[in-house]
Parts: C-alpha cells; structure tokens; sequence
C-alpha cells in the first residue's frame, strides 16, 4: 500500500489546477500539438505524485514524455508505433506474471466485514 502524501481530494485539486494552468500557456503561446502532451503529463504526473502512486508516475512519464518527444522530432509514427505497442505488451505480461506475483487485491469492503466480525459487533444502522 503506497502511503499518500496528500488526500485524493487535495492531490485532483493541484492537478486540476496545474492543467488550467498549463492550458492557459498553451493558449498563450497558441502550441497546441505536443502541448498538450505536457499539459496532460504534469495534470495527471501531478496527482499520482501526490498521492504516492510513484510507479503509476513512472510509467505515465515515460509514455506522455515519449509521445511529446517523439511529436517534436517529428518521428516516422508507421515505426514508432508498432514498437510502443511490442513494448507495451511486454510491459504488461511481465508486470502481470513476475512483478505482481504473490500480491493480493485489498478490498476495503471485505477488510472492514472482517474487522467487524473480529470485534464481535454489528454495524448500527440509523
């Protein structure tokens, strides 16, 4: 479990605002495409940062960064596309089979009936 730094709440609301911002530079400097690859990036960077999603970052920073590089080199997409694609699923299968193994899904609901059951007591309802 991945301590947060910030509250959800708190982490939408900076990256919420740092997408406004950025939106209005993009709207200033009119540099829509790959702007708007940036603009995204430091939104959503932003909130997996904040709330301590570090490997979520990660990965997020590595495709919105790429896509923003390979858009201002002007790169030849029929290349480029199949190999983020090979990587992709590269990445996917061993994310699933090596790196995930022997980790358990929490479910908040089943922890709290089992916290329940353990204390003997049942929920008052109002």
């Amino acid at each position: 479990m991945t301590q947060l730094i910030f509250s959800k709440r708190k982490a939408d609301a900076i990256g919420n605002g740092l997408f406004l911002i950025a939106l209005g530079i993009l709207i200033y400097t009119n540099a829509w495409w790959p702007g708007i690859l940036l603009a995204l990036w430091v939104s959503l960077g932003a909130r997996q940062f904040l709330s301590g999603r570090y490997y979520d970052f990660f990965i997020s920073s590595v495709i919105l960064l790429g896509l923003f590089a390979i858009a201002l080199l002007n790169l030849n997409w029929t290349v480029v596309l199949p190999v983020l694609f090979v990587l992709g699923g590269i990445h996917i299968i061993f994310r699933e089979y090596c790196v995930a193994e022997g980790i358990e899904e929490e479910n908040p609901i089943e922890e709290a009936e089992k916290e329940i059951e353990e204390d003997g007591e049942t929920p008052k309802s109002s």
